[in-house]
């Protein structure tokens, strides 16, 4: 069995100061609100290859937390069926055993069904024209509209 995971006050000092300031490590920001920015940036950017990096990359992580402690995830593909399930339902007949792999499932069970409900939408760069294009249909209509209001008056006016 794994150990049990035991945090002591500095740890806990540690967490709450990564969670409410700001910490730079290597110019990326590693506070919480950096690391939570950068999440969602990455999952607007393109949300298909952010849920496949998660699925597969949670699954190498799960595997190796757990291979050498749970004998329900002996290979890689154990995992992978794992985590994919926590993407949606959370059936599997395998559960964490270690505080590594809880730590693991925790996170993609929290933002994963998120991400997979996002998969199928276009990258941020393709919503980002399409509403260039329909807000430029929308002025257009808005356009042709006053012109048509223009008109109205005109012959109001003159009858």
């Amino acid at each position: 069995m794994g150990k049990a995971l035991a945090l002591g006050t500095e740890d806990l000092g540690a967490i709450a100061a990564l969670a409410l300031g700001s910490a730079q490590v290597n110019g990326m920001d590693v506070s919480y609100t950096g690391l939570k920015s950068a999440l969602r940036e990455s999952v607007a950017k393109d949300p298909l290859d952010a849920l496949v990096v998660t699925v597969l990359g949670g699954s190498f992580l799960f595997y190796l937390a757990e291979k050498d402690e749970n004998p329900k995830c002996a290979t890689y593909w154990d995992a992978l069926v794992y985590v994919s399930t926590c993407l949606s339902v959370g059936y599997a007949d395998i559960f964490a055993r270690t505080d590594a792999g809880k730590a693991i499932a925790t996170a993609i069970m929290t933002v994963g069904p998120a991400m997979a409900a996002k998969a199928l939408d276009a990258p941020s760069a393709q919503q980002d024209e399409d509403a260039k294009k329909a807000l430029a249909v929308q002025q257009a209509m808005v356009d042709k509209l006053d012109a048509i209001l223009v008109e109205l008056r005109k012959s109001r006016a003159t009858a």
